[in-house]
């Protein structure tokens, strides 16, 4: 699917990625992408924050921040233990 209006688009990936979907990073990618191109092409935040029902500071860091920004905590191997 197809959508033109890059604030619709930015609205719709949004929507998908709180959704339970194995594409959450792409869905955050294509969100910033859309963000960044509405925001070129002269939509303010204000119109942004009030179709995604988020704040205005909400937009910009989304605008900034295209991936996942926290790190998963590395766990240490452990080996496995044979139960008889």
């Amino acid at each position: 699917m197809q959508v033109a209006d890059p604030v619709e688009r930015a609205a719709l990936a949004d929507d998908l990625m709180w959704t339970a979907s194995r594409q959450r990073s792409a869905f955050r990618g294509i969100r910033a992408a859309a963000i960044r191109q509405a925001l070129d092409g002269g939509s303010t935040a204000g119109e942004l924050a009030r179709r995604m029902r988020v704040t205005e500071a909400d937009v910009a860091w989304m605008a900034d921040h295209p991936v996942a920004t926290l790190r998963a905590a590395s766990m240490p191997s452990r080996r496995a233990v044979r139960i008889a």
